[in-house]
């Protein structure tokens, strides 16, 4: 199994534009993109910080996890995102391992990648974020 490094540290915020000015502003980080995802209800903005980003996450719609989040927890540190090289190993070696993920299949992700979540039940209570993409960032 391939861990490259972390990839980003996902953050759930209410407004992103306020989010962004702190991160922009205060901290002079970069912004590499920002996307809306109507399926999801979110809107992600994702931020250079040293060979990692950190992805900011707002929802635009109630029914987003990411809404629910904010509403049962606020704002703040949602998830640890892992790069791989394979998802599809990675994915079979934590099934081996009785590792509970949410996605036992990837699906798209920001910027063009490939995501699989974890359960928190196997993971220490931290979500996990397996994120193949398709090019080095």
């Amino acid at each position: 199994m391939s861990i490259k490094k972390i990839d980003h540290i996902g953050i759930a915020v209410k407004d992103l534009d306020r989010a962004l000015k702190l991160y922009t502003d205060v901290f002079q980080l970069k912004i590499i993109k920002i996307e809306e995802h109507k399926d999801l209800q979110l809107k992600i903005a994702f931020l250079q910080l040293g060979e990692a980003m950190l992805e900011l996450v707002q929802p635009t719609g109630p029914g987003s996890l990411s809404a629910k989040w904010i509403e049962e927890k606020g704002e703040g540190l949602t998830h640890l995102a892992l790069r791989v090289e394979n998802i599809y190993e990675v994915l079979e070696k934590l099934k081996e391992k009785e590792i509970a993920m949410r996605d036992n299949e990837p699906r798209p992700g920001g910027m063009g990648s490939k995501i699989a979540v974890s359960k928190t039940d196997s993971t220490h209570n931290v979500i996990l974020e397996l994120v193949e993409r398709p090019k080095e960032i």
